[in-house]
Formats: structure tokens, sequence, C-alpha cells
């Protein structure tokens, strides 16, 4: 990228610049759970850190949108009410986030930008420094090369790493992804043409790897915006959707929240934002009783119409869909992100699957 400069780091010295990073800030990364279970979490030595992982089922939006971000703490004293903000995030950086999820950290940043700025997830995500690992070989679920979100990314990473095998290849973006490579002036050594040309090759063979590359989101997007969805279609479907959230929850782009105040028992409330889901049949509940999104079809129109219609396109740039596939992995009924896009493209839905 004009005004940065690629570099490369031996596989053998990798550990020492992840340690010269935890000395820095907070360093999240893919680490082996509990029961070998891959998940994003707190690195606290340089061996902790995976390389060759499958990307972990939650995606790391919980870095911007904590599942229970508290907003601000309430007191009462003597009659008056104080209100205080929530404390300003730490620096934190997010190591070998794949590109998927980078580009929906991105989203989410883009999302909470417009019209009432969201401060709170803005200054998170001032605070992360995201390195993205670009993916050699596509995961089996994923379809990112469908929605402009990798395998290898041309934005919204701070520094993104290419696995050559013995070496890293480093393509900083950022003033905040070039910093992190000049804690090691030592380590790193400028990339050369036979770099840039083995880092183009293995992200052509990461796009091969999909195979034909047809994109259904133009055919569904039209048909969801110019209304030539068969309210049938969508009756047939939504029985197939199980009400259980888990799309959303696993979701790199989902936001949906409510809001609910937690009490420590000693005179201090402290008001949160939880995740919430919107194919839940109370989350357009009104006080008064009446839900305009009573029936579960209703919910299922609105969740794929807020994904895929042109209108949220031109406002967001993007589909609201990265193309992880861990709606896919999730989905005990079938309406995942694929089948559901295939249907709407096709105009049928027969068991549970896209005809």
């Amino acid at each position: 990228m004009e005004g940065y400069y690629c570099r490369t780091i031996a596989r053998g010295d990798v550990d020492v610049w992840v340690a010269r990073l935890l000395a820095r800030a907070e360093v999240i990364a893919p680490v082996a759970g509990q029961g070998g279970d891959e998940v994003f979490g707190t690195v606290n030595a340089p061996e902790e850190v995976l390389w060759a992982f499958r990307n972990p089922l939650q995606p790391p939006k919980h870095l911007l949108l904590p599942q229970t971000d508290p907003l601000a703490h309430i007191t009462r004293e003597q009659g008056h009410y104080h209100v205080r903000p929530a404390a300003p995030p730490e620096p934190r950086i997010l190591l070998n986030v794949r590109s998927c999820d980078a580009v929906g950290l991105a989203f989410l940043r883009q999302m909470h930008e417009q019209d009432l700025p969201d401060d709170s997830v803005l200054e998170r995500y001032q605070a992360l420094t995201v390195v993205s690992l670009a993916c050699n070989q596509p995961c089996p679920l994923g379809f990112c090369v469908c929605c402009d979100a990798g395998p290898f990314l041309k934005a919204d990473f701070d520094l993104q790493l290419t696995d050559f095998g013995d070496r890293l290849h480093a393509q900083p973006a950022t003033d905040k992804g070039r910093a992190l490579l000049d804690l090691a002036p030592d380590l790193f050594q400028p990339a050369d043409a036979a770099d840039a040309a083995r880092r183009a090759d293995l992200e052509q063979t990461a796009l091969a790897g999909f195979g034909e590359e047809t994109c259904h989101f133009g055919a569904a997007m039209r048909r969801i915006s110019t209304r030539r969805v068969a309210e049938g279609l969508w009756a047939k479907m939504s029985p197939w959707c199980l009400e259980c959230g888990g799309c959303n929850f696993a979701c790199p782009t989902c936001y949906c929240f409510s809001v609910s105040d937690l009490s420590d028992g000693d005179g201090c409330t402290t008001r949160c934002r939880t995740w919430d889901s919107c194919q839940f049949a109370a989350f357009t509940l009104e006080a008064s009783g009446h839900n305009p999104r009573k029936e579960r079809a209703d919910r299922m129109k609105r969740r794929f119409y807020h994904k895929v219609s042109a209108q949220y396109f031109q406002r967001d740039g993007r589909v609201g869909c990265v193309g992880c596939g861990r709606c896919v992995q999730v989905c005990m009924g079938t309406t995942d992100m694929p089948a559901v896009v295939g249907a709407i493209r096709k105009g049928t839905w027969q068991a549970g699957r896209p005809a």
C-alpha cells in the first residue's frame, strides 16, 4: 500500500515479536480453549497463539459489542442521581483474525458511525489494532469471496499477515499496523518483488479453491428490493427457523440489542446493552402488547431484508454478510444465509433445502 512498506519475518522469530506485542498491550488471538475448542482469548505467552486453526465459532465482535455492555453507572446520593460513564477502553491487539471477521468488525464500526454515532463502540474500535491472517485456502463452509470479505483483503485491517511457511509476509495499512512492525526492526526485513509475487500466487490459489465464482446475492437482492419474493415462500421457509437466535449471536455483523439495568445491591445500578435476536418473538413486542412482527415469517423476512436488500447495501456499501459460514454451522433448521439466498433466487423451497 502506498506510504507503507511490506516486510517479512522468519517463522523462528515470530514468538519474539509476539512477546513484544504482549509487552505493549493486551493481545487477543485464536487459542485452544476448554475441551480443545479454538476460541478468541487473551494471550499470556507467545506459544499460546494458534497459526493453523479453524475459525472460532464465536466471532470477535464482542471486542466492540460485549455480550453485556456497561454503558453507564447510576448512583443516588442525598436525593440526587449521578451518572458516571463506563471506563474508556484499554489498547488491545487482535492477532490472527481471519479476513471475514476483520471485515465484520469494520462493518460494525461503520454502522455505529452513522446517524447518531455510538461513542462506546467507536472508542473500542479506535483502541483495537486488527492484525488479520489471510486465508491461503478456503474454509469448508465459507463463501467470503461472494461478499468481498476475503480470502485476502485490500482494506479493513491495520496489518495483514500471509503465511509463507518459512516466513510471514506483513502488509501494514495504517499507522497502528506499522507501529507493530516498528516494535521489532531487528526481526522484520523489507519484502522484495519475489515476496510480492509469492503473495499474489497464494491469493490466486486461494481464490481458485472456491471453484467457479457464482454469487447469488445480486439476484436475491433484486428480488427482495423489488418485492418479488412471494409471501408464500417466507411462509414455507419460516417453520424451519427454530427461533434459537444462533444465527444472530454467531454472526459477525449482527448487532440487535436490548437494554437492562443491573443492580449491585449497594445503591449502584449499571445500565447495560445486551445481545438480543430479531428472530425472537418478543424482540419487537411493544409495551401496549402490540407486536408489528408477531409472525415468524415477518421476522425472518426482516432479517434477510436487512442483510441483503439494495436499500441497506446503498447505506452500508456492502451486504450485511461476510461469508464466514457460521450460520450454516449453527442453524438447526437450515435457514442459513446460503440456503435462504438460494431459495429467494429460485423462488422455491423444498424440505428445508433450496431446490
